[in-house]
């Protein structure tokens, strides 16, 4: 496992790999802007905010705070109106861990999770008490099914050849009877 000091930038602690190497990414990229920007021209630093903002060139905590830091110093500035500095949009997933290492949006997701879990279980049992209950009316109905139609067929097919032997074995008796009387 890593040092807890290596997952940290600028005091966010990052569990993900992928939004930690984001994160690195982002930190050298606010260290450049802080290096290069001139805060005593408040107009360039409002068009290269806007620009940042444009450009969606932060997505984690690091560089969202630096956006936020820029924001509050054009707030503050006198030179620049409230209605020209547009809002931060957050275009990732902020959720910041609380002390036992869980986040509030991560419990309500777990309990979401739950429930829907119970009730996928609640409708499995209760498809499976409908699909018993169709099996217990199959077997017992006399109408043929699936599961017992060739019983219901070599039953017909065995009574209707007793039948026909039962009345062919008649008329043999009726022609000889007949074929009696020709005599």
């Amino acid at each position: 496992m890593t040092d807890r000091s290596e997952r940290c930038v600028d005091g966010f602690y990052f569990y993900d790999e992928d939004i930690l190497r984001e994160a690195k990414k982002e930190a050298e990229g606010v260290r450049y802007m802080k290096a290069r920007v001139d805060l005593e021209q408040p107009d360039k630093v409002l068009n290269i905010y806007n620009r940042m903002l444009r450009q969606k060139s932060f997505q984690t905590q690091v560089g969202y705070t630096y956006l936020r830091e820029l924001q509050e110093y054009l707030l503050a500035m006198p030179q620049v109106a409230n209605e020209d500095i547009a809002p931060i949009r957050v275009y990732a997933d902020l959720r910041v861990l609380d002390a036992s290492g869980t986040t509030e949006s991560l419990r309500k997701e777990n309990r979401k999770v739950r429930q829907s879990l119970r009730h996928s279980v609640l409708l499995n049992i209760l498809l499976f008490v409908v699909i018993g209950v169709i099996f217990g009316i199959t077997l017992s109905s006399s109408s043929p099914t699936v599961l017992n139609y060739e019983k219901e067929l070599v039953n017909r097919y065995s009574a209707w050849e007793q039948e026909l032997t039962e009345r062919e074995s008649a008329v043999i008796e009726k022609e000889e009877a007949l074929h009696g009387y020709d005599d």
